[in-house]
């Protein structure tokens, strides 16, 4: 009962015209639904109206003709086509080599042992079991050559190149990595 007065007030005075006036609807419907149920009944209060059911005819008419082909658009339609090509970009990868295998999911592609699979996951990510941080700096331990173990170094210590490393085959370089023994390292 108290709603109800409150719109047939509200609609008076024209007050729901306001922002606040949603926001002092939707406190008091939050209230009212704390100590009882809130049921929303629609009525037309549009009924005896002059000139409402003019309106309603012309409105009735306007919506079966055709609408008119532009070539303008609007600005929610621009912003739809921006996207669409924005995500369509972002979701196909680029062709370069060098991000061939940069992809999640990677490391379940590789065949092997789980420890061969652990070994390349590391070696890709550059999280080795020898890196360590001293005063916020990153140190690795040494390779057999006597220089720190680097990602890039081990690399390019035993021979492989950074296409292997990324392709999805990682068989080879498993065996060169054990092959000059830094498995260990990795």
């Amino acid at each position: 009962m108290n709603m109800k007065l409150f719109a047939n007030q509200a609609f008076e005075d024209q007050s729901f015209l306001k922002p606040f006036f949603f926001f002092q609807t939707f406190s008091k419907i939050a209230t009212l639904s704390q100590k009882s149920g809130v049921c929303f009944q629609w009525i037309p209060s549009h009924v005896g109206v002059f000139g409402n059911e003019e309106a309603d005819v012309l409105a009735k008419e306007g919506s079966t003709l055709p609408s008119a082909t532009s070539s303008e658009l609007f600005t929610s339609e621009i912003y739809s086509i921006h996207k669409a090509i924005a995500n369509s970009a972002w979701r196909n990868p680029p062709t370069h080599d060098w991000y061939t295998g940069n992809r999640p999911g990677l490391s379940l592609l590789s065949v092997g042992t789980r420890s061969a699979q652990t070994a390349l996951a590391r070696l890709r990510s550059g999280h080795f079991k020898s890196l360590k941080f001293i005063d916020k700096e990153k140190t690795f331990s040494s390779c057999p050559c006597s220089c720190p173990a680097s990602p890039a170094h081990i690399i390019d210590c035993i021979g492989a190149s950074a296409t292997q490393l990324w392709s999805g085959e990682g068989k080879g370089l498993v065996e060169l990595l054990e092959r000059h023994g830094v498995m260990d390292l990795v």
